[in-house]
């Protein structure tokens, strides 16, 4: 099946809005807009995000660029973090205390290359 980006861009809903401080030209936007329009329009989804210009830079409360439910973590505990909150998720499905939406866990890590 074919994947029509333009298609893409034009019908689904940016879950990463504009207005972030990302610096111009940045790539990490971009990457993180376009996996998350990869998601179905129903799903719900959470995304973890290590410490790092992607998180500072969306996300300086009371503002965000998020749409869905996110979580600072450090440096080191993305994957981690996002783990224990899907297994949360699982064990409440498992005791009927959610229903209907389907949830996608997406971990953010690393957006700078050291030096």
């Amino acid at each position: 099946m074919a994947y029509n980006l333009k298609e893409v861009v034009a019908n689904k809903p940016a879950r990463f809005t504009s207005g972030h401080r990302m610096c111009a030209g940045c790539g990490a936007p971009v990457v993180g807009r376009m996996v998350l329009r990869a998601l179905k329009n129903e799903d719900h989804a959470v995304i973890c995000n290590a410490t790092g210009c992607m998180e500072v830079s969306t996300f300086i409360y009371p503002y965000t660029s998020w749409t869905d439910s996110f979580i600072h973590t450090a440096f080191e505990n993305a994957g981690a973090t996002l783990s224990g909150v899907e297994a949360a998720y699982k064990a409440m499905k498992r005791q009927n205390k959610l229903s209907g939406t389907t949830t996608k866990f997406i971990a953010f890590g690393g957006d700078r290359r050291n030096i």
